[in-house]
């Protein structure tokens, strides 16, 4: 059977005179066929012995600015101006974003909007008697009626496009002005003029600020339902011709407007 050896909590027990007789004969024991375990307990006696005269003396200690109660101070005021700079800078990236998200957003919204929506929704309402004013959201929110006469509608024009194409007169090519509207859109006043045969078939010019930014049209033309649209842009206007895609007098009075 083996005996049972001193554990190193017997040992610093040993050294710190905390057991009792039998005990500390038994270590003592162990200890005098174990001469490298004394050479290690002496060891731990000297480095008790230093801690103890350290501690005795603590005026001797060398200086440790870190604990200095003045520099623990500045350590956490420092770390108080990092963290609310970052914060800073977290809250302006996330305002830039935002900001940015939305410019961003309001441009697309522009750029996947239909080129002259607003020219058509103004035949649709001014060709249909039953139609309603446009709700406020539309491209215009009010219309301003006036009589289809040339010069009313002339005077219109010098008034509010003194700079832009003045809506020709096409009685000679059979086509009478039927109406007249100045419209108010959220760039500044736009107008319509609508002119029809003597067999119904209606056609219209229209013309509006370039919008945001002096957006200029590349000249085109496309069809919504019914109705075609032939657009462009010319000094400091956009102008459309609304009409049936088969009406022959689209091109003849685009024709005219773009060569005046």
């Amino acid at each position: 059977m083996n005996p049972r050896h001193p554990t190193e909590s017997d040992l610093h027990a040993y050294l710190d005179n905390q057991l009792g007789a039998e005990e500390r004969q038994w270590v003592e024991d162990y200890l005098a066929i174990n001469p490298h375990v004394v050479t290690e307990l002496d060891g731990w006696r000297q480095d008790a012995q230093r801690l103890r005269a350290a501690f005795a003396n603590p005026q001797q200690w060398a200086t440790n600015h870190t604990l200095d109660p003045s520099r623990i101070r500045q350590r956490q005021r420092s770390r108080q101006r990092t963290h609310l700079a970052a914060a800073a800078v977290l809250v302006m990236a996330l305002g830039v974003g935002l900001v940015g998200g939305w410019q961003t957003h309001d441009m697309m919204t522009v750029d996947q909007a239909p080129p002259m929506q607003d020219a058509l929704q103004a035949y649709r309402l001014f060709t249909d008697s039953s139609a309603a004013i446009l709700d406020p959201s539309g491209s215009f929110d009010g219309v301003a009626p006036v009589a289809g006469n040339n010069e009313q509608v002339n005077r219109l024009f010098q008034t509010y496009f003194s700079d832009g194409v003045m809506p020709p007169d096409l009685a000679a090519a059979g086509l009478q002005m039927a109406d007249a509207r100045l419209l108010a859109t959220e760039q500044g006043p736009a107008a319509m003029v609508l002119y029809h045969d003597q067999h119904g078939s209606q056609i219209m010019m229209y013309i509006r600020p370039p919008g945001a930014g002096n957006h200029q049209l590349d000249p085109g033309k496309r069809i919504d339902g019914q109705l075609l649209a032939q657009y462009w842009s010319q000094g400091n206007y956009n102008y459309a011709i609304v009409s049936q895609p088969s009406d022959p007098n689209a091109d003849m009075l685009m024709s005219l407007l773009r060569n005046s």
